[in-house]
């Protein structure tokens, strides 16, 4: 029979260590079982009137509930964590129990289809071309791309541009765009 310290021996197990630890189909049992039990004794405590047991048994189911939520919630994201990184499989399969051992298949299941549903839209982009702006009427500014890098520099209009990195689109003033095309620092799209 279990004992609520064992609740907590593994409570304090799967909340500090990284891999699962070993829990069976027989642990759990014993888990709800300890609660049945704890559960009838509370039956015949109130039945006899007293109290203080009844509390001191409505708190001992309260906080094996909490520790057995508590484990649960730990090895599920162990799982979760295993399933999305692919790693320690074998080991994790070894150390879950028949119920979650269903989960993880499953979530491994959907973590694969969703990562291989991703990776084959990725590869199958088309190129594409740089979506052409038109400037806006009676505007001096033009879309260009820049080809290499290009310093901070002052221009007749005593307007400071840059510095533009290579690769980089731009919205700049008309004559300043041609410079920068004509000397092969960008062009136009």
């Amino acid at each position: 029979m279990i004992t609520y310290s064992e609740f907590t021996r593994i409570r304090r197990l799967e909340q500090e260590e990284r891999t699962l630890t070993k829990l069976t189909n027989e642990t759990i049992e014993e888990m709800k079982e300890y609660i049945a039990i704890n559960k009838k004794s509370l039956e015949e405590a109130k039945k006899m009137d007293d109290q203080k047991r009844a509390e001191e048994i409505s708190t001992q189911i309260k906080n094996a509930i909490n520790a057995f939520d508590q484990i649960i919630t730990a090895r599920m994201g162990k799982i979760a964590t295993m399933t999305i990184q692919g790693t320690n499989l074998d080991q994790a399969r070894s150390n879950l129990t028949s119920e979650e051992l269903i989960l993880f298949d499953n979530m491994l299941k959907l973590v694969n289809e969703h990562k291989g549903k991703l990776v084959r839209e990725i590869k199958e982009i088309p190129p594409r071309e740089l979506q052409k702006i038109e400037p806006e009427e009676n505007t001096n500014k033009i879309v260009i791309k820049i080809t290499a890098d290009v310093p901070r520099f002052v221009w007749k209009n005593n307007k400071t541009y840059g510095p533009f990195s290579f690769p980089n689109v731009i919205e700049i003033d008309r004559d300043v765009a041609n410079i920068l095309i004509k000397g092969g620092k960008a062009i136009g799209v």
